[in-house]
């Protein structure tokens, strides 16, 4: 009898040292929701501009995430992780300091390298972990992700509160320096998992030297025009949607960023299925599975935002406009949520890997799960209790969700792709993460009422626009539902890809 595949004691550290760096970088991003509020009144700018505080971090982590994944498979994931933890270690030492707005939001941008983590993470795992054990390793990592979201949304208001913005960089910058030297001291890489490009030769035995050199592997290009217009994409489908609160008024600002991106998004495509070494493998990209997969990540990021970006201004937000919280109650508005994703990502994770064939079955019942939640908080959202419970339900969701579309989604994707498969998924889970914040702060300040507290009148959003937010979430889930029965059938009748068949 073979004996069963275990993780090894050096697998072990590697996971929990990596989970413990999307927990800072992810705690960093969801804490400074409720800080956008005191930024905005410090640097004297609109809460549109504030809200590009936690936008400017996803984009260049979506970016990136692309970017690192693909030299990840080409120069080695070790080498671009200790990259990652460097950008992100020197702006958060520095980002408190910031004297104005502009210098705050590059510096945001240098730390949302580190966001490109997950597809650098999952090729480390899944390199150093046995194929059979991977989904445990896998969804350790990804409960960790949720999980340091949910941290932030709890600790975030209370450390606001406190030291102001500023503290949650103060917290985190000692933290970023452990782990850095953890990663470099404790993480080994198996480096020789790397994809390279073949000259085309005759296909007969080479029998001088000169021919066996063509067949040597070359370093493949990275693709810089590529990176220029992916950038310019996503940067400027989210300067539209920041914009699309103006449209009644002034349509330019919307149009302009939007007919920008739509043009560089065709010639994205155009250049990629031409180019020789692309950043994106449209083949890879457009497999049925992985793109309707990927569809699906994007809006649950939106979804995931929605919450982590609204439920802080609900429970801040004095009645009759929210619950009226103070900073540590609106905090553990969302403890329920960060408790259930902790708990469930390692027993899903378990489920999945013992038995074969479950992580399919259980992507319809992931996404119906986000739709209940969704239905919960627009019904319930009135009382605390009502939040907690709809949270608990949602953070199953968080748990579940990415767990069995990641899982999925890999399981299609060539092994020396890892880095680059991953990266794709994860990018479409960020830009939904930098959607989520505009989309929802353009919603609460669609319509706002007037209200006094302690002799000083402000405006806050007005009761019917969470009904708003939480009724778009209601339909954004539905439709992934549907996504969700689409690719279950697909994954039940296609087979996996090769690195043959995408070459």
């Amino acid at each position: 009898m073979v004996p069963p595949e275990q993780i090894s004691f050096n697998a072990w550290k590697t996971i929990l040292i990596l989970s413990g760096t999307i927990v800072i970088f992810l705690y960093l991003n969801t804490a400074m929701s409720p800080a956008l509020p005191s930024i905005a009144q410090q640097f004297q700018i609109s809460q549109s501009l504030s809200s590009w505080v936690m936008t400017a971090y996803m984009v260049c982590g979506a970016v990136m995430t692309v970017i690192m994944g693909r030299l990840s498979d080409l120069v080695g994931a070790k080498k671009m992780l200790m990259i990652m933890m460097a950008c992100f270690t020197i702006g958060t030492i520095l980002a408190p300091f910031a004297p104005n707005i502009a210098i705050l939001l590059a510096l945001r941008a240098l730390q949302g390298i580190a966001v490109a983590s997950t597809p650098i993470s999952t090729k480390l795992i899944r390199d150093q972990v046995p194929r059979s054990k991977f989904p445990i390793g896998l969804s350790i990592y990804l409960s960790a992700y949720s999980g340091g979201m949910a941290l932030g949304a709890v600790l975030g208001p209370v450390v606001a509160a406190g030291p102001g913005w500023q503290g949650n960089f103060y917290l985190c910058a000692p933290i970023a320096v452990v782990l850095s030297f953890a990663c470099w001291k404790f993480i080994h890489a198996d480096e020789s998992k790397k994809v390279h490009e073949h000259d085309h030769v005759d296909q007969e035995t080479p029998s001088d030297v000169h021919t066996q050199a063509m067949k040597q592997p070359k370093k493949q290009r990275i693709d810089i025009i590529g990176i220029i217009m992916l950038t310019v994409t996503l940067v400027s489908f989210l300067v539209a949607i920041t914009f699309s609160g103006s449209i009644a008024t002034d349509l330019v600002p919307f149009i302009v960023p939007l007919v920008i991106g739509v043009i560089f998004l065709v010639l994205f495509i155009f250049v990629e299925k031409r180019i020789k070494s692309p950043l994106v493998n449209l083949k890879l990209v457009f497999h049925p599975v992985i793109f309707t997969g990927n569809i699906m990540m994007l809006m649950f990021g939106i979804l995931q935002y929605f919450v982590i970006t609204g439920i802080p201004r609900l429970g801040s937000a004095p009645s009759p406009s929210g619950l009226g919280l103070d900073p540590i109650h609106t905090g553990l508005l969302q403890l329920a949520f960060g408790l259930s994703m902790l708990i469930f990502g390692p027993v899903f994770g378990l489920l999945i890997a013992k038995r074969k064939g479950l992580n399919i079955k259980l992507l319809v019942p992931g996404i119906g799960i986000t739709a209940i939640s969704f239905v919960l908080l627009l019904l319930f959202h009135s009382t605390s209790q009502g939040v907690n419970g709809s949270l608990f339900i949602f953070g199953m969701a968080g748990a579940l969700l990415p767990n069995t579309l990641n899982n999925t989604t890999i399981g299609f994707t060539p092994k020396e792709y890892t880095g680059i498969g991953s990266a794709i998924t994860n990018m479409m889970r960020i830009v939904g993460g930098a959607i989520g914040p505009v989309i929802t702060t353009v919603i609460l300040a669609s319509a706002t009422i007037p209200i006094t507290v302690d002799n000083v009148e402000n405006s806050y959003p007005s009761p019917v626009t969470f009904n708003i937010l939480f009724g778009l979430g209601i339909a954004m889930a539905i439709a992934c539902v549907v996504l969700a029965m689409k690719m279950k059938r697909l994954a039940t009748r296609m087979k996996p890809l090769t690195a043959e068949s995408i070459m």
